[in-house]
């Protein structure tokens, strides 16, 4: 049942992943990428982050891994999210909608985070 459950939570992960980059890249952008394309680039940006967490890992390997990550995500938004008239939108916008997108995903995870904990709080004083 172990496994289930965490691909279960990897599919959706992806999924609520693509929903938000796709926010993040209508609000730089514009225009909204097509779901596929946006899911497609969670999934290439998750595995070459992961590739990069592991070169970069340890010490001060963690902040320079993150700064890498980021970096890498924008270049692969870059790659794969191209602008309304099919070129790529540029290193700079990608970074913002990296940015945007990383900012949208915390904000969530903090609220998600808060009410399961209310939850669980509620719960143990029931």
């Amino acid at each position: 049942m172990g496994l289930v459950a965490i691909l279960l939570t990897v599919v959706v992960g992806v999924l609520v992943s693509a929903l938000l980059l796709s926010l993040a890249y209508r609000m730089v952008v514009g225009h909204m990428p097509s779901f596929a394309r946006a899911l497609a680039t969670v999934v290439v940006s998750w595995l070459a982050s992961g590739v990069v967490g592991l070169i970069l890992h340890g010490g001060m390997g963690h902040l320079l891994s993150f700064v890498a990550q980021f970096l890498v995500g924008a270049l692969i938004i870059n790659l794969l999210l191209p602008g309304q008239d099919g070129s790529q939108v540029g290193y700079g916008k990608s970074c913002l909608v990296q940015l945007v997108y990383m900012v949208i995903f915390f904000v969530l995870a903090l609220v998600l985070a808060l009410l399961f904990g209310g939850m669980m709080l509620g719960l143990m004083h029931h």
